[in-house]
């Protein structure tokens, strides 16, 4: 009880502190911060794609392990309301990720040290599309890879 008592009073003494400065903004002809812009002022627009965690990848060479590609997916929606959409999906897009690319090789065939960007990303394409909405990815991007090799180059 005394915990929900503390709570309350924290709560109207932040309450408090809050009113004095808004009655001395409006004082002073300034606008409380909360208003929306003036016309004709840009305004941002808020995120315009969801980056997931890093999925690690194995590099397997000859079938042997060589290394982890630590990969950061960032998903581009057709529209900013599949923003929601996607991150509600989060958790089931990391697990299609991270099977498809213990799936196969991720490497590229004439460099074993080095991933092969554009076909990992047509395969996680492919998976996003499966999992989310028709018509809510419009594409993916890569942050930069960054590869840990077992042995060191």
């Amino acid at each position: 009880m005394r915990i929900l008592w503390a709570g309350i009073l924290l709560l109207f003494a932040m309450l408090a502190g809050a009113a004095p400065a808004m009655a001395a903004a409006a004082a002073h002809g300034q606008a409380p911060a909360a208003h929306a812009p003036e016309p004709g002022a840009v305004v941002p627009e808020g995120p315009a794609e969801v980056v997931l965690p890093p999925i690690i990848a194995p590099m397997n060479v000859s079938g042997r392990l060589s290394g982890y590609a630590y990969i950061t997916v960032a998903i581009h929606p057709v529209a900013r309301d599949g923003i929601l959409l996607i991150r509600e999906k989060c958790r089931f897009l990391q697990d299609a990720f991270l099977r498809e690319l213990n799936r196969g090789s991720i490497l590229k065939v004439d460099d074993p040290k080095a991933v092969d960007e554009a076909a990992v990303n047509a395969r996680l394409t492919e998976r996003a599309k499966a999992v989310l909405p028709a018509g809510t990815v419009k594409d993916l991007a890569f942050q930069p890879i960054v590869i840990a090799h077992l042995v060191p180059q």
